[in-house]
Formats: structure tokens, sequence, C-alpha cells
């Protein structure tokens, strides 16, 4: 299994609208970060890529998820929605390992959002704080297939996030300086007929996603994604609804 992971966050260079299309330039240019199984680093069956920009607003994270068997039944905010198929974002902008935050989007486009307190990976202190609330987030799903129904035919669904970095009270710099480094991990909670694939983009070595020292290292770079060259990603191809 590999070590934590690092990813460089560019600057988006045009606007992005939070629709949950992941269509603009700006997400094809970015590269992505390929989800594995969280407790041994392997490959998935089915395959997650998510990618990170940023202004000065707004840290943004798109997700793209192969999936046969899109459902969810909740339909509150703050509710328990890992316990059916969600994305997640868990970002710790000051390092300190001990306190982050959450926030979840099912495929109705549901979202909860947690402050954390954790020590010792939930053994010694665990006090995730639902009335924590992240004020401004905006959140949008797109989905190809049905969500509400389990006999529909189904291929991928796409969750965008736009979250405001002055929530993240944690954070050294609003918005973050280039360079600065956060830590963070990104997850997937896959539930199908026959199986749970739980999945990270920084594995933690078990099921359970509140390893904080396991988040890999979220680079914020002040060059906008379009003109920094190099390798970039290809974002997927996807079909309007």
């Amino acid at each position: 299994m590999s070590g934590n992971r690092l990813y460089i966050c560019h600057r988006t260079a045009g606007p992005i609208a939070i629709d949950g299309r992941l269509d603009e330039a700006d997400w094809r240019a970015a590269d992505a970060m390929t989800l594995v199984l969280t407790d041994t680093g392997s490959t998935p069956k089915l395959r997650t890529d998510v990618r990170a920009l940023w202004d000065d607003t707004y840290l943004y994270v798109g997700f793209h998820s192969v999936d046969t068997d899109i459902w969810a039944t909740m339909t509150g905010h703050d509710q328990p929605l890992w316990d059916e198929e969600v994305v997640e974002v868990f970002l710790d902008p000051g390092r300190i390992e001990t306190a982050y935050f959450e926030l979840v989007v099912n495929p109705l486009n549901v979202l909860t959002d947690v402050f954390v307190l954790n020590r010792g990976a939930r053994k010694l202190l665990f006090q995730p704080m639902r009335e924590w609330e992240c004020v401004g987030v905006r959140h949008a799903v797109s989905v190809h297939g049905d969500p509400t129904s389990r006999t529909s035919r189904d291929h991928w669904w796409t969750v965008e996030f736009a979250i405001p970095f002055d929530q993240l009270v944690t954070a050294p710099h609003i918005p973050p300086s280039s360079g600065e480094v956060w830590k963070a991990n990104f997850y997937r909670i896959e539930r199908g007929r026959d199986a749970t694939e739980y999945t990270a983009w920084s594995p933690t070595g078990e099921i359970n996603y509140h390893h904080p020292e396991c988040f890999g290292a979220l680079v914020f770079a002040g060059e906008p994604v379009r003109a920094s060259g190099g390798r970039r990603g290809k974002a997927p191809t996807q079909q309007r609804q």
C-alpha cells in the first residue's frame, strides 16, 4: 500500500458553474486523483476520479464515480448519509490532525457537513459535531441513471463542490497562499448489490476514514490550471440527461 499522496491544486483560469457537469475546460485540464481501496491500496472494481481547483473564494472538488447501481434514500440535511452511497471530502487546513472538516454528498445531492474532533483514530476522543454548518457551500450532482430505482440501468454520477474558505476556521490563511499545504483526503462509499467498496485517495490501512495522519498533502499552486503545462488528466466523457 502506498503512503500519503500529494496533489498540486491549481487556480481556476475561468468561472466554474456548480452544476455537477464537470465540463469546463479547467476541469478537463486538472489532474485526476484515482481512488483505491482504503484498507489495502488495491484497485477497486468501480473507478472514482477526483479533481480539485481553487480561487480566492472557494476550493472546488469534483468527483466522477462509475456506478452500475446508483441509489440513495436519505433526503434530509445532516442525516448519516455514509450508511448508503456517498462521496466525501475531509479537510485539515491547519494540519493539526485532531480537528478537521467532513463534507458528504449522496446521489440525491443531499449534504451532511461535520466538524470533527478526533484523537487516536476514534479510539481516545471522537466528537463529530453536525451542528457545524458550512455556510455558503455549493454542491450539485449529475446522474447517468436513476438513484431512486434499484432496477434502472446506471452508468455514473458526478458531484461538484464549491467549499468557501471563510468557513474553514482552522485555515492559516484565507484564501490560501501560493505554495500553502493542507492535509486532505477524498473518499467514496459504494454499496453494490453484492459488496461494499470503501475507497480513498490516500489509503488509511483499514475501513476507517478517520485517520487524519494518513491524509494526503493538498498543495495550492498560484499558477492557473490551463497555464501550468505538463501532463494533464482527461476529464471523462459525459452525456447530458
